[in-house]
């Protein structure tokens, strides 16, 4: 992405947007924010222009302006909607803009049209101002088990082949995950978010280098070793198995959840992340299971920028527990 004047002023607006929407004293200067956020989104997206992705930039625009519409009528008509509890009705066009159930279905089919760099804004920067936003609102802690029981999506990424639409899924569970963080601890919710963005990067880093856009392309790479060994780890720590930088964000919100006796909610999210798992392990298949020869020279003397990367998702866990205890 060559990062000219246009495209810098651009990204720098989509920056002020998201700092206007979570620093805004009142909800109308945070609506404000989110609308000037979708307008500098827009040209962002289509960087590399194609057909497939003004389709997507279509439907991303159609909904975020129906759910600003949604927010913006709720915001008026607040104290004439004769409800007990307006904040119910404020969190759905929230809740759309986020991507979470049952407004979840855009997300997939937006993203198939995207390059991987707006694939990782869609999946991490976008989340920032309506999940703040949400943290602003006195929920009664019964609204969780709605929003996580209207959260369970992992079955719709099931039968997907498409690399995109897996992380899409894989994006709308964490998403859950980052909703109870941000509702019990912000400081919580800010760790989750970096680690998360941090392999998400890595992630799309690695498939874009090697063009890769559906699972059964990843058999192809019979000859480059290291690649499957980084992409292994990474599906790993994305997964959430415990040597991995991965477990490190769901393991402080499993604690803290259980200080706070919340086990049902405990319980629905470690069941979600279960089926989750499902779709990840289809992606190590063509890993695991397509044996390779190779000569042994092979791994020798051969440049690698994930080494350092790869250790460092491996060994994270035991450095973080032997610094915070």
């Amino acid at each position: 992405m060559n990062l000219n004047l246009t495209k810098m002023t651009f990204l720098t607006l989509m920056i002020y947007s998201t700092l206007m929407s979570i620093s805004a004293s009142n909800w109308l200067s945070m609506w404000m924010g989110l609308e000037l956020n979708l307008f500098t989104i827009i040209p962002i997206l289509n960087f590399k222009s194609s057909i497939y992705s003004i389709e997507a930039t279509m439907k991303y625009f159609l909904i975020q302006a129906f759910a600003s519409i949604i927010l913006l009528i709720f915001l008026i008509n607040k104290n004439f909607l004769f409800l007990n509890n307006t904040n119910i009705m404020i969190i759905l066009p929230l809740l759309m803009k986020l991507s979470l159930m049952p407004f979840h279905l855009w997300l997939p089919s937006m993203m198939e049209g995207l390059n991987w760099i707006s694939c990782l804004l869609m999946m991490t920067w976008q989340k920032i101002s309506p999940l703040i936003m949400i943290s602003y609102l006195n929920i009664d802690k019964n609204m969780i088990f709605l929003i996580i029981l209207i959260s369970m999506n992992s079955i719709f990424g099931l039968n997907q082949n498409s690399l995109r639409k897996v992380l899409a899924m894989s994006s709308i569970n964490n998403s859950t995950w980052m909703l109870i963080a941000i509702l019990m601890n912000e400081n919580l919710w800010i760790n989750y978010f970096w680690i998360y963005s941090i392999l998400n990067f890595l992630i799309i880093k690695m498939l874009n280098n090697y063009n890769i856009n559906y699972m059964n392309q990843m058999k192809f790479f019979n000859l480059n070793f290291f690649f499957k060994l980084n992409m292994l780890m990474m599906i790993l720590s994305i997964m959430g198995l415990p040597p991995m930088l991965g477990f490190l964000m769901k393991w402080m919100l499993i604690k803290t959840l259980i200080f706070n006796k919340m086990y049902f909610i405990l319980m629905m999210l470690i069941i979600l992340t279960i089926l989750n798992l499902f779709f990840y392990i289809k992606m190590t298949y063509f890993l695991l299971f397509n044996f390779n020869l190779f000569n042994k020279w092979f791994l020798q003397n051969k440049k690698n920028n994930y080494n350092f990367l790869m250790m460092m998702n491996f060994f994270s866990l035991f450095f973080c527990y032997l610094f915070i205890y």
